[in-house]
């Protein structure tokens, strides 16, 4: 997909969002409408076809997060191959896969509900060592009985 229609002020909102410089609640509902950009508040990124255009695919997939269970399947398996992972080795693992538009701390916490969800709702993993400070994560065996 080219654009050479692209008004100037289009090209001027979106060299912003390149920049991470901060556009109006209404200028982000334009672009997204056009499907110029993606993201949410304030960490907006050019959408796929701009990074085509622009060269900047890499940039594109460092800044669109995979999908939630792309991250669960990385400790499912991580945890099979060496029977349990610490918060350390989860973080290892995925910290650098996760949307380059997020803080550290919104990574940590997206690990951290990531594991919640995992644990409470999905039932696959639990907490071997009862610590929350120092969880030793396993596997939840296939008779849904924790190890």
């Amino acid at each position: 997909m080219e654009r050479k229609d692209l008004p100037l002020d289009r090209v001027v909102l979106l060299d912003k969002v390149q920049k991470k410089q901060p556009i109006t609640a209404d200028a982000a509902k334009l672009l997204k409408k056009e499907k110029l950009i993606e993201g949410r508040k304030p960490n907006y990124f050019v959408a796929a076809s701009v990074a085509e255009i622009t060269d900047d695919k890499a940039t594109y997939i460092r800044n669109r997060a995979f999908d939630k269970d792309y991250y669960k399947d990385m400790v499912i398996k991580f945890i099979k191959k060496y029977s349990t992972a610490s918060r350390e080795d989860i973080d290892s693992l995925i910290l650098d896969k996760i949307s380059d538009t997020l803080s550290q701390k919104q990574k940590r916490t997206k690990i951290r509900n990531l594991l919640y969800e995992m644990s409470k709702k999905d039932k696959t993993i639990f907490n071997a060592s009862k610590s929350t400070n120092k969880p030793v994560w396993k596997l939840v065996d296939a008779d849904n009985k924790i190890e």
